[in-house]
């Protein structure tokens, strides 16, 4: 008997250890909650001989809850409503009266620890039949109603109070599916206090020798069937643990990787990529491929980078066969050309005023050029707008028209605006940094009509701002139209802008 116990005590402290190793390696699933009703035969042990009979014998019926802390142990809270009957030979005569039989109405909500006693095995992912012992406490009531002798019941006033107890039990239960079980149960309840054997009707003490105190203590015993329902998300929750193997999620995890096909880890191709994970397995040698063995294409056209010969071709421009962005180049200025235009522009500034000696004085004054889509002024300019403040400082009584130009690269509302910002950022500078009375400085702006080059697309010669000698000229008001352009914001008495 000493060696059963010892190794059932060896195997206990195995099971512990292995529930709270898998704890740890948290593969212990979620599972679901039982909630059972419970019906079956309730009597009385003691002094007094019990109705066990189905015919005429007690009955109680219940509810219970009962949730698995891991593979071997879990809780349950019963609530157990019943009666207990039972009754003498003869009528037995006691100072508080005779007594023939008694009914005693019980009510009890207990709480149970519940040890799983054949959930070792872990061959099968599924036990079918559940072995289980419990214990537990909790309150009670009951009602003692005692026979006379005559048929009739009375209550005993010294029932019906609240009590405390112990169970104890065990039962087993049959899986039928996974979400229903059929389980046996016997549990047996001990009470505690002063009217203990007061559970069936009757009690003996301090009535002489023939009534001393019975040597039997009370209990009430509860036969029940369980019907067993597992609540709870079927896809998301495992069955109540102490259904389930230990080993279930290991072996779940050993059986996937068996089923897993064999990783390829040659690499065909030589990228770098093995063939098992490579979506091009037959990139060239050295063509530089992602982490998924896709050869790059760098720029994105199209072109992949082994085979372009520009892989970072400037965005925007069609390519070629060989990945080279076809960029249209800017029309060549001849020198015949230059010549054609210093000609034209030398006869619009012909100053045709009486300066000084009555005569006729030709200018030629620089022009300014800015960056595409801008009209802030270029550092590379300032000297050509020193250049255009000396004349006017040398001359007090000229007056200068100050016109601004795009190229086309835009419609026809957004450059009108663009050349007026290009005149007038001329026209701050020459004010804020070289003196220049405002009153002596003439807006205009031609958009991007009177281009120096004959082209449809950007040309920085376009893009300017010309300066001449005014002679009957005037402000031209701002074109309608958003604003256009990058530059600084204007400020000062600039012609009301």
């Amino acid at each position: 008997m000493k060696e059963i116990i010892t190794r059932a005590t060896l195997l206990l402290l195995m099971v512990g250890c292995l529930t709270l190793g898998l704890r740890a390696q948290q593969v212990t699933p979620k599972d679901m909650v039982e909630v059972g009703l419970h019906g079956g035969l309730m009597f009385v042990a003691g002094d007094v001989s019990a109705n066990t009979g189905l015919g005429g014998g007690g009955f109680g019926v219940g509810i219970h809850v009962r949730k698995a802390l891991d593979h071997i142990f879990s809780i349950r809270v019963d609530g157990d409503f019943g009666k207990a009957t039972g009754e003498q030979s003869s009528v037995i005569t006691l100072p508080g009266g005779s007594f023939k039989g008694y009914k005693t109405d019980w009510m009890a909500f207990t709480g149970s620890a519940i040890i799983t006693l054949n959930n070792m095995r872990f061959d099968k992912p599924f036990r079918k039949v559940n072995i289980y012992v419990l214990g537990g406490a909790g309150v009670n009531k009951f009602t003692a109603n005692v026979d006379d002798g005559s048929g009739t019941y009375r209550k005993d006033s010294r029932t019906g109070k609240l009590l405390t107890h112990a169970t104890g039990g065990g039962g087993v239960s049959f899986r039928l599916s996974p979400r229903f079980n059929l389980a046996i149960e016997h549990d047996v309840t001990m009470l505690m206090g002063g009217t203990i054997d007061l559970l069936d009707g009757r009690e003996n003490f301090g009535n002489g020798p023939d009534f001393d105190r019975t040597p039997y203590r009370d209990l009430m015993n509860f036969t029940r069937l369980n019907l067993n329902f597992n609540l709870g998300d079927k896809n998301k929750l495992a069955e109540p643990l102490y259904w389930v193997n230990p080993l279930t999620p290991v072996l779940n995890d050993i059986s996937e990787l068996q089923k897993r096909p064999v990783i390829d880890t040659n690499d065909d191709d030589n990228d770098g990529v093995v063939n098992a994970f490579d979506k091009e397995p037959d990139t060239p040698a050295d063509a530089p491929v992602n982490a998924a063995g896709v050869a790059l294409d760098s720029d994105g056209d199209g072109v992949k980078d082994y085979m372009d010969k520009e892989p970072y071709s400037p965005p925007g421009y069609k390519v070629n066969k060989d990945g080279v962005a076809m960029i249209p180049p800017e029309p060549k200025i001849t020198e015949d050309d230059v010549n054609k235009i210093v000609d034209a522009k030398l006869e619009n500034f012909k100053k045709t005023a009486d300066f000084g000696g009555g005569k006729l004085t030709d200018w030629f004054l620089p022009i300014i050029h800015f960056k595409l889509n801008h009209y802030d002024i270029r550092k590379q300019e300032y000297e050509k707008l020193y250049q255009v403040a000396t004349v006017m400082k040398n001359n007090p009584d000229i007056r200068i028209v100050v016109t601004g130009y795009t190229d086309k690269t835009a419609d026809d509302r957004y450059n009108n605006v663009l050349s007026y910002n290009r005149a007038m950022a001329a026209i701050q500078h020459l004010m804020n940094v070289h003196g220049i009375p405002r009153d002596r400085l003439i807006l205009n702006y031609g958009g991007e009509n009177n281009t120096l080059v004959p082209t449809e697309g950007a040309s920085y010669m376009n893009r300017r701002v010309e300066f001449k000698v005014a002679t009957v000229e005037s402000d031209m008001p701002r074109p309608e139209g958003p604003d256009a352009g990058i530059g600084p914001k204007f400020s000062g008495n600039l012609g009301g802008y």
